[in-house]
């Protein structure tokens, strides 16, 4: 089958913060809920008719054998590059791989340590342009950033300096192969090292510097899993769908009706769920049952909790009040879906006055579509997690 464009994968990084961390494994073979690193990177990208080259580190080879894990999730006809001396950064490494670019298709360089959506096609990118980046919305220091205008043509790319709304996720798109290593091999000879390091990302000032047409377009959920704390809530909190698990049910005596009522919704959609109670309309104290729930969502015997009180405030607070748990109330659909788009919640507390029975029933299926949308919404939570 003939190829459409070269897909450049440089995975042949130390991962530092991994080791220091206990981690043993190479970064693309860590596991994320069931699945590898390098799995979820590669979800978000359409890999069909490409020239695929891994870059690889020689010890993960005689040490791990990622060649022929590689080989045997994407293929024999993949190609590996093996790299056995430190280089300055990712273009350096990406420029060794010149020999198995094909340098008349486009080419994508991808540095896969982020889980993004939806898929991205290069087919996608505006036949007009001669180089293209991939972005999300994100005001930290962190990322490198493209400037541009409000048609997402670019005029600058700066690196680890907020300059636009608009952070650079590690897909960089190059009309042709020949045209990256043109440019890679400019910066690595003129020495433009940006802290110690060759990126990838100041290449596109050259080209605008050249005339040449470079765009970037924003992608609408974007997760970083290159540390070890952004992977562990990658895996903890965002792989984990509303449904997956049961969903523990927790009121006190003025949710008791609705409560009920989800139930019989739950069982009607096929939701599994663990009730804690209350089992009767009897006064009685909700934070006894809402710490019931807490404690199944820190078993992991579920993900999800839903709480039930005449405001939906006293079972807030109390699940608030535990570690882990981000609670918020909600009472339609759209409290619902940016409970989780925006804030990665995994209790919801109901007010049992204001919500009836076919606004629950929106809520759930909300809920069950939803997930986090990451990017700058995970970066605010992080300052009080």
């Amino acid at each position: 089958m003939m190829k459409k464009y070269n897909l450049l994968l440089p995975i042949a990084g130390k991962a530092q913060r991994f080791l220091d961390a206990g981690y043993t494994m190479p970064k693309p073979l860590i596991f994320a809920n069931h699945k590898h690193v390098i799995d979820w990177s590669l979800e978000s990208v359409k890999t069909d008719d490409c020239n695929l080259i891994f870059i690889v580190r020689l010890d993960h080879i005689y040490n791990f054998s990622i060649d022929k894990i590689l080989k045997q999730k994407f293929g024999n006809d993949i190609q590996i590059v093996v790299l056995d001396e430190v280089t300055r950064g990712a273009l350096e490494t990406c420029v060794l791989a010149e020999k198995y670019i094909d340098n008349n298709l486009p080419l994508l360089v991808y540095t896969p340590d982020v889980y993004f959506e939806p898929q991205f096609d290069p087919e996608s990118i505006d036949v007009d342009s001669d180089g293209f980046l991939l972005t999300f919305l994100a005001n930290s220091s962190d990322h490198s950033y493209s400037d541009c205008d409000v048609n997402g043509k670019v005029s600058r790319v700066v690196e680890k300096e907020v300059v636009s709304e608009h952070a650079n996720v590690g897909l960089y798109y190059f009309r042709t192969g020949k045209e990256f290593l043109k440019y890679g091999k400019e910066v690595i000879d003129n020495n433009m090292l940006v802290k110690n390091e060759f990126y990838i990302a100041p290449m596109y000032n050259l080209m605008v510097r050249d005339g040449l047409h470079i765009t970037c377009a924003d992608t609408e959920k974007m997760h970083v899993l290159g540390t070890p704390q952004t992977l562990e809530f990658f895996s903890d909190r965002v792989t984990s769908k509303f449904g997956d698990k049961p969903i523990a049910l927790a009121c006190d005596h003025s949710g008791f009706d609705l409560k009920e009522k989800t139930k019989t919704i739950f069982e009607m959609k096929g939701i599994d769920y663990i009730d804690v109670g209350t089992y009767v309309n009897k006064s009685c104290d909700y934070y006894d049952y809402v710490s019931q729930a807490i404690s199944l969502i820190d078993s992991n015997e579920c993900d999800y909790a839903l709480s039930f009180c005449r405001s939906g405030q006293g079972v807030n607070l109390a699940a608030n009040k535990s570690d882990g748990i981000l609670s918020a109330l909600i009472f339609d659909s759209y409290t619902a879906e940016y409970s989780i788009r925006h804030n990665c919640v995994n209790h919801f507390s109901i007010p049992s006055k204001y919500v009836d029975a076919k606004t629950m029933e929106e809520i759930i299926d909300k809920l069950k579509s939803t997930s986090f949308d990451g990017g700058r919404h995970y970066t605010r939570l992080q300052k009080f997690l």
